[in-house]
């Protein structure tokens, strides 16, 4: 009779994530140089497809500073046939071409997905589709809110920081302003996205303490 194999014995290759990086690489890059369509990801094919532009109930196209429905990001690859992550979409100004656009790209800034999407509302032949209304989603000060979690990147906050501390200009947007600092439910304190999103709450430590301290 043989001796059982060991569990030692199988041994598992690890993922290539040199090959995954090429070939999302190459997604975005399809994405960024497409110019007949807007592509987003597709986890079903694993691959970019076109985006069907959001229409209203007259079929006219929904401009892109009133879209509720966005495109997909790669960051959804490896989530499953249905797995879908909505990318954000917002205006920037343009300091090169003194114009302000339109993006979508990865809301967290991860997988790399980043389109200008102004160019593809202007397509005669662009495919639209009417999704169903999305319900409005409110903070507790009653402000409306994006349907998804969204911060700057470190270019974008470190110029919006700037605006606000410059003397020469007219400060940033309320919409902007939001996304770039938020408020601990805990503690009350404020700061920028990112740093909140990791700080260590003061209100909740103090809380801790006394409750030792009691018993």
């Amino acid at each position: 009779m043989e001796p059982p194999s060991s569990p030692s014995s199988t041994i598992t290759a690890p993922p290539d994530y040199h090959d995954t990086s090429w070939r999302l690489g190459k997604l975005i890059a399809e994405a960024i140089t497409c110019r007949f369509a807007l592509l987003h990801y597709d986890s079903t094919s694993k691959s970019m497809i076109e985006w069907y532009w959001p229409a209203d109930g007259d079929g006219k196209r929904i401009p892109p500073p009133d879209l509720e429905r966005y495109p997909c990001c790669l960051c959804a690859d490896g989530g499953g046939r249905k797995a879908y992550v909505e990318a954000a979409v917002y205006s920037w100004w343009n300091k090169m071409d003194k114009n302000t656009d339109w993006i979508a790209r990865c809301a967290l800034d991860i997988c790399g997905y980043r389109v200008k999407i102004d160019i593809y509302f202007q397509i005669s032949s662009l495919a639209t589709f009417q999704y169903p209304q999305r319900a409005s989603l409110m903070d507790d000060e009653e402000h409306p809110v994006l349907p998804i979690e969204f911060t700057w990147n470190y270019r974008e906050q470190t110029e919006l920081l700037n605006k606000l501390d410059s003397s020469d200009g007219d400060g940033i947007p309320e919409r902007k302003f939001r996304i770039l600092f938020k408020r601990c439910k805990k503690c009350k304190r404020v700061g920028v996205r990112p740093v909140i999103n990791h700080h260590i709450c003061s209100g909740g430590v103090q809380k801790h303490r006394r409750n030792r301290l009691m018993q």
